[in-house]
């Protein structure tokens, strides 16, 4: 028998399971399914060669990505939420070159965000204090940050919401004028840019002290699980890449310098550090690879996509007086990774049933983020002073917000007509009907990615 072609039998099989999958029940899921043959390939293809643990896949991905989003250097790991922990762990380090931070030091963070924004700051000993956000753009502002700054205040934690980001001159205006240590968050944010004092776009992420990313299912980009942290200097590159690796000399650039200084200690074993082990495997780095080269087109059909949803629920009469969607921040040109609305005030009480009805018809939804974060049984434990109601921006996020999905691959016109269909048709004062399902289409303005 001639030998299997076992690139055609990996293939032939993933459609096949494919193809026996049940149908979307969903008019409009959350997220698009963003891979297919190419990345199977890809990973079946390192399986094979028994080569599962950290290796040329990933240094690979991590050099591809640095170039890609115009980063000096770049560090992956086995998720963003990792990816903000070796952040902080590197921004608290004493063996970092120049300033770091001391427990005790207090950091920035928005009100509206991811737990793993904030969890880091608590394990390294720091002080979260919350800013409140801009509800129109979902992000912190400047008059936000200057209300949440004090003497104590040593670092920002910015976190890019949405795909959008605060108004990057603002921010970088902010932490220049205090002298702060920047990391920025950019898990949901992948591939937006901005543009301030005449320079040329700049990818969000790229110009705190750390930058970091994730690449989970549902992300701009996957590796299944995966994140990032990009840096600005050779020191910080060594200082993450030797912190994900348990402390040891292994993966540093300068490692035969660092081992010759320390004879009586085994190269092979020599710890300089504390660590962990956040290595990513390397079939996520091959997986990476294969969507890092389909970043662009995809992040275009987001853009797209929201475009023309966008002008598809503003030319409906009944959308100004029922709800918002997010603004990009000032200069910004958002990647987006779902469409953030907020309902009208008057609006408020009908939150969870308005939520529930979407899903009924097809919509599926989430909290922006984690809603008020402040608001999240565990803060009264370790920040007993902070208050929901004093981030009124994000308690109109908790109490009126929600997002969708915007997706990665186009999204047809009759889609699109259907999903405003729905979302506007609520009955809030009883005056409207329930949208049907399928019912008559909305007019849709087809637009070019």
């Amino acid at each position: 028998m001639p030998p299997t072609d076992w690139r055609a039998a990996v293939r032939d099989e993933w459609r096949a399971r494919r193809a026996a999958d049940p149908a979307e029940k969903a008019i409009f899921p959350l997220a698009a399914n963003p891979f297919g043959e190419e990345e199977i390939l890809a990973m079946a293809d390192t399986i094979l060669t028994g080569k599962l643990t950290l290796g040329a896949n990933v240094e690979r991905a991590e050099k591809y990505f640095a170039a890609t989003v115009g980063a000096r250097y770049a560090v992956m790991v086995n998720s963003g939420s990792s990816a903000n922990l070796l952040a902080v762990a590197a921004a608290c380090n004493p063996k970092r070159e120049g300033a770091f931070l001391k427990p005790g030091d207090a950091v920035l963070v928005p009100a509206v965000c991811w737990s793993t924004s904030v969890f880091p700051l608590i394990q390294f000993g720091l002080k979260p204090v919350f800013v409140d956000v801009d509800a129109a753009t979902l992000n912190v502002s400047r008059a936000t940050l200057e209300a949440a700054a004090t003497a104590g205040v040593k670092a920002l934690m910015a976190v890019h919401v949405l795909g959008n980001s605060a108004p990057m001159a603002d921010l970088l205006a902010f932490v220049r004028e205090r002298g702060l240590l920047l990391i920025e968050d950019t898990c949901e944010s992948l591939g937006s840019t901005f543009e301030h004092g005449g320079n040329a776009a700049t990818m969000l992420g790229t110009v705190g002290d750390f930058g970091t990313y994730s690449f989970y299912f549902s992300h701009h980009i996957t590796s299944g699980e995966g994140g990032m942290v990009v840096c600005q200097s050779k020191a910080d590159f060594n200082l993450l890449r030797c912190l994900r690796a348990h402390g040891w000399t292994r993966h540093l650039t300068n490692a035969a310098e660092v081992e010759a200084a320390h004879p009586g200690i085994d190269p092979r074993f020599c710890f300089v550090n504390v660590g962990f082990n956040l290595r990513p495997m390397e079939v996520q780095g091959a997986m990476l690879n294969v969507q890092l080269a389909k970043m662009h087109d995809f992040n275009a059909c987001r853009r797209s996509n929201m475009a023309r949803i966008s002008a598809a629920l503003q030319a409906d009469p009944s959308f100004a007086s029922t709800m918002s969607i997010a603004q990009p921040g000032a200069g910004t040109d958002a990647a987006w990774f779902g469409i953030g609305a907020v309902l009208a005030a008057d609006k408020a009480p009908h939150l969870a049933a308005y939520l529930a009805y979407l899903t009924e018809h097809g919509i599926e939804n989430r909290p922006i983020i984690s809603g008020n974060f402040v608001r999240q049984p565990v803060i009264s434990a370790f920040c007993p002073d902070a208050r929901p109601q004093d981030y009124p921006g994000a308690e109109a996020v908790h109490g009126r917000g929600f997002f969708i999905g915007v997706h990665q691959l186009p999204i047809p016109d009759a889609t699109i007509g259907q999903l405003v269909q729905v979302m506007l048709g609520y009955a809030f004062d009883g005056a409207k009907g329930g949208a049907a399902v399928g019912g008559g289409a909305v007019a849709v303005r087809a637009s070019a990615a």
